[in-house]
This record gives structure tokens, C-alpha cells and sequence, in this order.
């Protein structure tokens, strides 16, 4: 076997012609630290592989633009009052931040785009209509109660 020492090539210019006649593209080059010469990579406009997939979900990101008991859970807001009158029923509710909120039937509660369905003398029921995973759409009531069971907490 023979030996034949490497010999460095002459880099490519966009003047040089192609065997079949064309001009060649030159991409831009960038020098390396040990003086070789390659391409460099332009990320712009494309999504960093170690982000997060699901971004918007997590650290509890909410839009501001939303009133605001529709920034929380439901699990998060205390029920604290029931009021009734000429006119029906009214809950009064909390925010985890202290703020009371008076609530009727119609309306809207939730991150989940929950509406009040109902206000009785033991609490609230609130209808969630969603999307699952498997992309069906589903609905689920979830029953806020004024005093709960002792023990479930």
C-alpha cells in the first residue's frame, strides 16, 4: 500500500466552473480557532430542541388579558357565601390572592372556560367543556360545595 500525502484543496470560488459548465455557490465561510475554514449555522428562526415542547402550560403562565377568575383554577377559588334574594341566587367566591368575587349563573370561571350552570343553597356547579388529548370533545361538571364533608381536605 501506498501512502499518498494529503494536499490541501484549493477552496472553491464562485468563478470556478463546474465540470458541466455551471458556477458554483459558495456558502459564506467562517474561519476556526485552529485556522480551518467551514460554514457556520444560522439558528434564527428555528426552535431551541431543548426547550420545552409545551411551554405555555408550565410555570403557571396565564393571560393577562383574562378577568380575573378566569386566571385561576377552580380548584384554587374557596366558595364563601351563598346569597339569595328577589332576584335568585349569588355566590360569593375567593381568589388564593384574597379577592372576593360575586358570581351568578353565566358566568365564566376558570382556565378552563368553565361556566356557572347553577347556583343552589350548598354550592355551585360549574360546566367545563374541553378538548382531550385524543382531540374529542368532552364536558364535565365540577361541584364547588359551601361547606364540604369533614375529612376531604
Amino acid at each position: 500500500m501506498s501512502s499518498v500525502p494529503d494536499v490541501p484543496k484549493a477552496p472553491i470560488s464562485a468563478a470556478d466552473p463546474l465540470p458541466s459548465g455551471e458556477l458554483a455557490q459558495v456558502s459564506p465561510q467562517a474561519p476556526f480557532p485552529d485556522g480551518a475554514v467551514g460554514s457556520g449555522y444560522d439558528p434564527s428562526g428555528r426552535r431551541d430542541p431543548f426547550a420545552p415542547v409545551i411551554q405555555d402550560l408550565q410555570l403557571g403562565r396565564v393571560d393577562v388579558n383574562l378577568p380575573p377568575l378566569q386566571r385561576v383554577t377552580l380548584t384554587e377559588l374557596n366558595l364563601i357565601a351563598i346569597v339569595w334574594g328577589a332576584y335568585g341566587y349569588t355566590a360569593m367566591v375567593q381568589t388564593p390572592e384574597g379577592h372576593g368575587y360575586t358570581v351568578k349563573r353565566g358566568t365564566r370561571v376558570g382556565q378552563n372556560n368553565g361556566v356557572v350552570s347553577a347556583i343552589t343553597e350548598r354550592g355551585i356547579i360549574v360546566q367545563e367543556r374541553f378538548t382531550d388529548v385524543y382531540g374529542k370533545k368532552q364536558e364535565r361538571e365540577y361541584v364547588k360545595l359551601l361547606h364540604p364533608k369533614e375529612g376531604s381536605e
